[in-house]
């Protein structure tokens, strides 16, 4: 632990110095920014190309019954990465999201700021995305929105243990449970889109949670001191297709 390394949602946040930029093959600003994406690599074209690329201004078209989404977290350790990009945290071995018969394993979550997505032209101060895989590769994405609000006692422990470096991994003993991170409903908006980074993977399957949970303000600003900016910016919509749940 670095003399620095108070707990990152306190008030000691201004003693380490931000990961370096070129330290990554990409970024959100300068030359290896959201607008360069596609020109870094053969394998990122997509972000150009694509027609479906996330995020995008939500505006829910149809109310439609939805399959419910019956989500397997379980507690684990507080284990923290930040990759220079955002803070992860890799799901448990049991942790899974089932959406009409088939199970999507979690792979992770992490944090954005400020939203990537609007929903009916409205911004967050954060995002919280969970991905999940199913085990003939297909994508689901739980998006959660965060509103400045109550202190979230799960962000809390998170903040405890989150590293400031590039590249370094922060970990406590108590136990967590992604779960804590979700609102009581989840009734959502679901739609395709892609991968909010590099490389801009189509075909991800969406479901946009309705009701977002807090944090607050100096929880949203530790995370900003860190990521001053992680959000990929809007894009077209393409006449895809929203359905709501509401």
């Amino acid at each position: 632990m670095t003399p620095c390394r108070a707990a990152l949602f306190s008030v000691m946040l201004l003693c380490f110095a931000l990961p370096a930029a070129h330290a990554a093959d990409w970024s959100y600003d300068g030359e290896h920014g959201p607008d360069h994406w596609a020109d870094l690599s053969d394998d990122f074209a997509t972000c150009a190309e694509g027609h479906f690329q996330s995020p995008f201004n939500i505006v829910p078209d149809i109310d439609a019954d939805l399959a419910n989404l019956d989500i397997h977290y379980t507690p684990m350790p507080a284990v923290v990465t930040n990759n220079g990009h955002t803070l992860v945290v890799n799901g448990g071995v049991d942790d899974f999201l089932r959406i009409g018969g088939m199970d999507f394993k979690l792979l992770q979550f992490h944090f954005h700021t400020p939203s990537e997505y609007l929903i009916n032209g409205k911004a967050f101060p954060m995002e919280l995305h969970f991905v999940h895989q199913a085990a003939d590769g297909r994508f689901a994405v739980l998006g959660v929105m965060i509103a400045e609000g109550a202190a979230n006692p799960a962000i809390a422990q998170l903040w405890n243990v989150a590293p400031y470096d590039h590249g370094t991994t922060g970990s406590g003993d108590a136990m967590f449970n992604p779960r804590d991170l979700l609102p009581s409903s989840q009734s959502y908006m679901r739609f395709m889109g892609s991968l909010t980074t590099p490389p801009c993977t189509e075909g991800i399957n969406w479901h946009m949670l309705m009701s977002p949970i807090t944090a607050s303000a100096e929880q949203i600003a530790a995370f900003q001191t860190v990521f001053p900016n992680n959000a990929r910016p809007i894009q077209s919509r393409n006449g895809r297709l929203v359905v709501a749940e509401w």
